[in-house]
């Protein structure tokens, strides 16, 4: 029996030398592997639904109906209120998300499909509301975020696919036509990092730019112009974002018994995360009320005596005392590492900085006192009880049918920080593996300087292909083998497939993916352009005499007024080309049609890739390097001698599976 090879990794120093990604506790189970993340993950979405899934969903439903009910007398100011929390929360976790993305931080997969997830969902029920920014603002805000959330699961759906089988039940056939013919082959790998990545920086894009259409429109609702108002968003978006994400892993951590997953790590990073963007949003508060004391006018004064002691006082202390000061607890770790603090923390925060939303609003607006508001206060809070309750069952059927955690990524970090979490070879002669290779699994060669031995499968009445699957227990041996085969003179056509990303498998196979980069490019830029040219075209045909006022409009807005410019047409007051009724909503076209583009990009780069025979679903989830003729003569035998014959720690497979001929095949 030969002794199975230990995983080969990428760099030439030991395991041990690796620097460490981050101090403490390890950020995945010391006994996680490929093939139990794959079986926990799975049966998360497959197994039957428990109990207390069951009873979980049943409580959404009274406060969904109760704000289905109230939805119509909730006054639109407050709607708009609950509009702008639910678009801060999904932009806060779509901006998280797609930073980590964008970092390469490798500790994400524990919470990045928990914070794509919320991101889709929150701009979701965004749209329910009356919404106070730009339309165009949220729509990018919701495509972008649905196709990050859609990318990165298409692995995960292959795996269901490939652990359902090819029976006719309907989930089955539903994830073989969601997984879009995914193989895990390098190229398709390649392009999938790239499409991720490219959507992570448009997701933020478009929640920057519908943060700053929201300080725009706070600042022509209200009095506040305040410079730091947009700050203030941004920031606090990212804290709810934070704090959601955080009381989401601790329940879906204790529910489904994923521990070594989302590991006392990861909520140890997400109290941190809380308490700086707590402190950043507590600085800009404080710099506002100091900036009105020392520098401010009387009228700065007196909304300030309004904010802190008049009708917006209410708003005001619940959003410190709910939003801002319980994440100064965190500065005690026994605090931050506690789940339990950590959960209801984050809860409350979230919670918190939505009533600044909701009572401000309505107060400023309206400029009456809270005794006057409390019936609609309440039938807003009943309504906002409501729209959580929509989004709790949200999040339990969209985790009933997806993983909650990324298969693919974590199952990358797993081989990154556990010697032995590779793959092991299927059995030798398996009845599934030559069945799925048209019986031309006539033989095996397991073991260094063994001969292919004939095997019993019967040949079918179609020629057996011809080709070899070599199985690796790493990424660094397929790539090795890969460069060795490739240096011989008439090198075979080779591909290689595994359960994560393969950057250095796809460099040996000289494999590239440029397109998507052009054709997001291309997508924005048409989805900006046609935005302006629409808006433009809009305004000029409100105008009196059409494109002559509008060129006119141009100038006056390029040129300083004059007595000879008094006879010019009066224009709106808000002129619709300026940088902030354009250049904003411009700016979440370019994201929304960049998405777009990256999407179609991706779909047309995973059917290129599709070629050669399809592998065995057994050999799913390992390292693999099929090896087929490119040229005539081509002789299976001698090839895999030569893989048989390479050094254990530099290339040499598992095993081969494939034809025992000993003459060249013609």
């Amino acid at each position: 029996m030969t002794e199975r090879p230990q995983p080969v990794f990428p760099s030439s120093s030991p395991p041990s030398s690796r620097p460490a990604f981050l101090y403490g506790a390890a950020v995945i189970g010391a006994g996680e592997t490929v093939a139990s993340i794959g079986e926990a993950l799975t049966a998360a979405v497959l197994a039957p639904a428990s109990g207390g899934w069951r009873l979980a969903v049943a409580g959404t439903l009274p406060p969904i109906l109760v704000w289905i009910a109230l939805r119509p007398s909730v006054p639109a100011a407050l709607g708009a209120a609950g509009a702008g929390w639910w678009i801060g929360i999904a932009a806060g976790c779509l901006m998280i998300s797609g930073l980590l993305l964008l970092a390469d931080v490798a500790w994400r997969c524990g919470i990045a499909r928990l914070a794509q997830s919320a991101a889709l969902l929150g701009a979701g029920l965004a749209a329910l509301h009356p919404v106070p920014a730009h339309p165009v603002s949220l729509a990018a805000l919701i495509v972008t975020g649905f196709g990050l959330w859609a990318a990165a699961l298409l692995p995960d759906l292959a795996v269901l696919r490939d652990r359902l089988g090819a029976g006719p039940h309907r989930r089955a056939r539903l994830y073989r036509a969601l997984s879009l013919g995914w193989r895990g082959s390098a190229l398709q790998w390649l392009a999938w990092e790239r499409a991720c990545r490219g959507l992570a920086l448009l997701g933020i894009l478009a929640a920057v730019a519908v943060l700053i259409d929201l300080a725009l429109a706070a600042a022509l609702r209200t009095d506040r112009h305040d410079t730091l108002l947009p700050v203030a968003l941004l920031v606090e978006a990212v804290l709810s974002g934070a704090g959601l994400i955080a009381a989401l892993a601790v329940v879906l951590r204790r529910s489904l018994g994923l521990g070594g997953l989302v590991t006392g790590r990861h909520l140890d990073i997400l109290g941190r995360l809380i308490l700086a963007f707590g402190l950043a949003a507590l600085y800009c508060h404080v710099t506002e009320i100091v900036t009105a004391i020392l520098y401010g006018d009387a009228a700065e004064r007196a909304r300030l005596t309004r904010r802190l002691l008049g009708d917006e006082a209410p708003a005001f202390w619940t959003f410190m005392l709910a939003g801002l000061l319980p994440t100064q607890f965190f500065w005690i770790p026994a605090i931050r590492r506690s789940p339990a603090a950590l959960g209801l923390t984050g809860a409350l925060v979230a919670c918190g900085l939505g009533a600044d939303h909701v009572l401000a609003a309505r107060i400023a607006a309206a400029g009456t006192g809270l005794p006057d508001l409390l019936p609609e206060l309440m039938a807003a809070g009943a309504a906002a009880l409501g729209s959580v309750g929509l989004f709790v069952l949200g999040l339990l059927l969209l985790f009933r049918s997806v993983p909650p955690v990324s298969i693919a990524e974590t199952r990358r970090l797993a081989l990154l920080h556990n010697p032995q979490a590779g793959p092991s070879p299927p059995p030798i002669g398996h009845p599934a593996l030559r069945g799925a290779m048209q019986g031309a699994m006539q033989g095996a060669v397991q073991g260094a300087g063994q001969e292919p031995v004939q095997g019993a499968g019967p040949r079918t009445g179609r020629d057996p292909s011809p080709g070899l699957v070599a199985v690796f227990a790493s990424e660094a041996g397929l790539a090795e083998a890969a460069r060795e085969l490739s240096a011989s003179d008439a090198p075979p056509r080779l591909d290689a497939f595994g359960p994560v990303p393969m950057p250095e498998a796809a460099a040996a196979l000289h494999r590239d993916e440029r397109s998507l980069n052009r054709f997001a490019l291309s997508g924005a830029f048409l989805a900006a352009a046609a935005y302006i040219v629409v808006r433009a075209a809009g305004f000029v045909g409100e105008l009196p005499s059409g494109i002559a006022d509008g060129l006119m409009g141009v100038a006056v807005s390029a040129w300083t007024l004059s007595p000879s410019l008094s006879s010019l047409p009066v224009l709106p007051p808000v002129w619709p080309l300026s940088w902030a009724m354009a250049a904003v909503p411009a700016l979440s076209a370019a994201a929304a049609g960049g998405s777009v583009s990256t999407a179609v990009a991706l779909l047309r780069a995973l059917r290129g890739a599709r070629t050669g025979r399809p592998l065995p679903s057994d050999l799913a989830g390992h390292f693999l390097l099929t090896v087929e003729p490119a040229s005539e003569p081509f002789n299976p035998a001698a090839l895999a001698r030569r893989l048989m014959s390479l050094p254990a720690s530099a290339g040499r497979p598992l095993a081969v599976y494939g034809p025992a001929a000993g003459r060249p095949l013609r």
